[in-house]
């Protein structure tokens, strides 16, 4: 799966991309929103709290569904509605793009069984047949050799994505200039 590396940057990005009404927003907003972004991205992972207290195994489970996105993504734009006076349905819809771009990175990860995307509906495990991420081997501790190959694709994965977006930004800006 992927590190919190690459979902954080995704997150990050699709914050940078998605419409979004920055103009009514302060600067200090403005990072809370960057760094909400983040959060949001990397929060299914929070799922190793409860293992580390319980010893069962949560991880891609619930927190791993589209039914748990969906609710947590409801209960967020609740209350950041409310604290920065927006539309539910622009925060509803930009938390749980944001928090599906963490179910997709995993989804296309070698490795492991898959993610129970459908919780509670269903117990099936589900990975996509054409893995796109390296698999990382939890069981052979944190300093295995093999975790540099897995590093050092999310930091390509992710040089590519800042890379996008500059690029994105400056054609967003040369052809706003123009008209």
């Amino acid at each position: 799966m992927p590190s919190p590396i690459a979902h954080s940057v995704s997150g990050y990005i699709l914050g940078k991309i998605l419409p979004w009404e920055y103009t009514k927003v302060s600067r200090h907003e403005k990072l809370y929103l960057q760094l909400y972004t983040i959060f949001v991205a990397i929060f299914a992972d929070f799922d190793f709290i409860p293992q580390l207290l319980t010893g069962e195994k949560f991880h891609r489970g619930l927190t791993h569904s589209i039914f748990f996105s969906f609710i947590f993504s409801s209960i967020v734009a609740f209350f950041i509605s409310n604290r920065w006076n927006k539309s539910y349905k622009q925060i509803f819809i930009f938390t749980f793009i944001i928090y599906c771009s963490h179910l997709s990175l995993d989804f296309f990860t070698a490795g492991g069984k898959g993610m129970q995307l459908f919780l509670p509906f269903t117990n099936s495990f589900f990975k996509s047949p054409i893995p796109i991420f390296p698999p990382v081997k939890h069981s052979s501790g944190l300093w295995e050799l093999s975790h540099i190959i897995t590093l050092s694709f999310e930091l390509i994965y992710s040089a590519l994505l800042v890379l996008g977006l500059s690029y994105w930004q400056r054609f967003k800006t040369h052809h706003k200039t123009r008209l």
